[in-house]
Formats: C-alpha cells, structure tokens, sequence
C-alpha cells in the first residue's frame, strides 16, 4: 500500500477592505452618492455616512457619482492586498461660499460635472 499523505495548501487569506466616508455637507444632503469599483455600482452612500466593501485583490479604480446629476469625481486608483484595510473619503471640491452664490455651477459646467474628491486618509 502506498500510503502517501496528500498535503493540502490552505492559504490564510483575509479579506481586503476599503472604507469609504462621505464627509457631511449641506450640498447634497439629501441625495445619495453611488460608488463604483471598476465602472462596477458596489453601494451609496448618504451624507455624513461610511461604509465599508469587500474588494477582490489587486489594482482597482474607485469613483463617485451624485444619483440624480451630472456631479461626479475623476478615478481614484489604489492597489490592495491581502489584509488590507483602505480608508477613503470623499468631499466637494467647493466650500460655502461657492454654495451660497451658486458659483459652484459655473465650477462643474468648465470641471465637466467632476467637483468630488476622493482622498487616502
């Protein structure tokens, strides 16, 4: 009899997370904002809201999207690896001043609708 212990490759693999922060504003409280990884829809996210998502491995693309506009952010790319736990925010690219005058409009007709930022925090 051959007896041959047949090994098996477990692999401790931990999950990859990235947390993503919507910072709590006046502009656009009321709206939810959609995130994609890789032109893929993977949550929303309401104002002042976190969430976190399980993402496979490797390099990535993230952006986000207001649900009813034109309003978006330019691709924010990170590459992660087993266990790793990424935190991101996102936020307008104008302040209160720019609110109250409207002059965030003229920002996001020349900007292509792209007045959100994404950060690694």
């Amino acid at each position: 009899m051959d007896s041959t212990n047949n090994a098996q490759l477990t692999t401790n693999t931990e999950p990859a997370i990235i947390e993503v922060y919507r910072i709590s504003r006046y502009v656009g409280m009321l709206c939810a904002c959609k995130v994609y990884l890789d032109d893929t829809e993977i949550g929303r996210i309401s104002n002042g809201d976190k969430q976190r998502f399980e993402v496979p491995l490797g390099l990535h693309e993230i952006r986000i999207k207001m649900n009813w506009s034109f309003l978006k952010s330019r691709p924010f790319s990170f590459k992660i690896n087993n266990g790793d736990f990424i935190r991101l925010r996102f936020d307008f690219t104008f302040g209160g001043f720019a609110t109250i005058t409207s002059w965030w409009m003229v920002k996001a007709i020349f900007s292509g609708g792209k007045v959100i930022k994404i950060e690694q925090y």
